[in-house]
């Protein structure tokens, strides 16, 4: 980002105010206020783990010098998230919970030594589990989602390492169709926004919205692949770009992807990048694009709405990473603006967004949609009729979930266009 690196934060004081606990951004420090002095209670940065301290009783005031406090641990290589005791007195720490999965404690009961935790990865539900602090013995008190067990969810994903635009070591999470044999060629949706191989092991969840719903791609032949983005300020647009066709390329040579069924998808930030990066590659045959800025120039001095907040922070300083305002730089608003180039674009494009949009101007859509009309381009537009940054309404939901999967079908698979696709809806009807 254009603006000040943040700390990582802070996990409270001890009760009698001699410390605080800080983080870096692996580990857990204590820091003296008396000696200035800082002591490492944590050993994260040399194995790569992520320590934070896990807050069961909102009323606490302070940690005990005695006290033994529960943390999380996430392998940032890995994205194993398990779960440790730290003991305060002895600085120690001990794993209580580990594995190829995703642990969370969830609640402590107020006046036992009872603790509810989950544990999930792609393919098991979040149910509950009760212990005791010693995590010696573990009960499972929920089964709510045995049904999974019918549906052909997809095989266990996978890591896979690429390098970023500028060669930095990146990772994305490819999770292959169901019953994927080796030396399959298959098309594959890329859902995206910035880093994303943190969902290694969260369980997708059920629901309809903006995003594609991951099961719902996987069990019916597509790979889904979601990979992690980095952005050079004041280059966004081709930064990004770049580091998404090295992430799909590595697919391509790995011998997964089929080069010519490959699809994109991102909403918001995503769906301003992927309305972007049509307009400098042909790697993506079909994108689906929700609620994009198009035009830099124009969104600049436009309002969130939902907040009242002019956009210019976002641009200076924020998201949009230009890093200068639009009179300093305006080459760079136009350079990362899709609508000043979609003459080039060769990818059919669907466009999502709800006219009551609080987030973004719906209007940024419309102008891109009419730029690639007058172009003589492949585009259609969705519009959502009372709707805001993010579908609310379930019929909404269903219809765009349907829309985009009879899209991908389309592009990716060869199969027929629907009707809808090919003779639109009239805006008003006679």
């Amino acid at each position: 980002y254009p603006s000040d690196q943040p700390g990582y934060g802070f996990a409270g004081w001890m009760s009698d105010s001699s410390q605080v606990l800080a983080y870096s951004k692996y580990d857990i420090w204590a820091f003296n206020v008396n000696t200035n002095q800082a002591k490492r209670l944590t050993n994260g940065k040399q194995t790569n783990t992520q320590y934070r301290v896990i807050n069961l009783d909102r009323n606490q005031v302070g940690f005990k010098q005695d006290e033994t406090l529960l943390v999380t641990a996430v392998d940032l290589q890995t994205k194993q998230r398990g779960i440790a005791k730290l003991d305060l007195e002895n600085t120690t720490i001990t794993e209580v919970l580990s594995g190829d999965k995703r642990f969370d404690i969830v609640k402590k009961a107020k006046k036992a030594d009872k603790y509810l935790f989950t544990e999930q990865s792609y393919h098991q539900f979040p149910d509950f589990y009760q212990t005791d602090l010693s995590f010696l013995s573990t009960q499972k008190v929920t089964d709510l989602n045995p049904q999974t067990a019918n549906f052909a969810w997809g095989e266990k994903p996978e890591l896979i390492s690429y390098k970023g635009f500028d060669g930095e070591d990146l990772q994305g999470v490819l999770i292959k169709p169901d019953g994927y044999k080796k030396g399959d060629k298959v098309p594959v949706v890329v859902y995206f926004y910035r880093y994303m191989s943190q969902r290694m092991f969260d369980f997708p969840k059920m629901e309809l919205n903006h995003r594609p719903n991951f099961p719902m791609f996987t069990s019916n032949g597509y790979a889904i692949f979601l990979p992690d983005i980095r952005f050079e300020i004041g280059h966004p647009g081709k930064s990004s770009t770049q580091t998404m066709i090295n992430a799909t390329q590595k697919l391509i040579d790995l011998g997964i992807a089929d080069p010519n069924k490959i699809g994109l998808q991102g909403h918001s930030w995503a769906g301003y990048q992927s309305a972007f990066m049509i307009t400098q590659t042909d790697m993506f045959k079909a994108v689906v694009s929700g609620a994009p800025v198009s035009n830099m120039t124009s969104a600049y001095s436009g309002i969130r709405l939902k907040s009242g907040l002019a956009r210019q922070f976002q641009y200076e300083t924020g998201q949009s990473r230009i890093g200068k305002n639009l009179f300093e730089a305006p080459e760079l608003y136009i350079e990362n603006s899709p609508v000043f180039f979609a003459d080039k674009v060769n990818t059919p494009i669907l466009i999502m967004f709800g006219d009551k949009d609080d987030a973004v101007p719906w209007h940024e859509g419309v102008q891109y949609y009419l730029a690639l009309r007058r172009a003589g381009k492949d585009a259609t537009f969705l519009q959502y009729e009372g709707e805001p940054h993010h579908l609310k309404k379930f019929p909404n939901q269903v219809d765009f979930s349907v829309r985009m999967m009879q899209y991908f079908d389309h592009y990716l698979k060869g199969q027929p266009a629907a009707k809808w696709m090919i003779e639109g809806e009239a805006f008003i009807s006679e």
